[in-house]
């Protein structure tokens, strides 16, 4: 049985290794730890940071890298 192909990417400059599947955005946000209510996702192109909109999906590729942070930050009483 041949291996599946994967491809490596990087999110928050972590390397991941992902299957040849489609790659839900919401997926990103998972694997980044951000919960999908609050979440920023954005694909570094050559053009600079493109924003990812949570329902979109992106073909599989090597070397795909994202910066995933939260929308906002809820601090609490020291």
């Amino acid at each position: 049985m041949p291996s599946e192909k994967t491809y490596r990417i990087h999110i928050n400059n972590h390397p991941h290794e992902i299957g040849p599947a489609p790659l839900p955005a919401a997926q990103v946000a998972r694997m980044a730890g951000v919960p999908l209510d609050n979440v920023v996702i954005e694909l570094e192109t050559p053009a600079g940071l493109k924003e990812v909109a949570l329902e979109e999906t992106l073909a599989a590729a090597d070397g795909l890298s994202f910066l995933v942070t939260r929308q906002f930050i809820m601090g609490g009483a020291a």
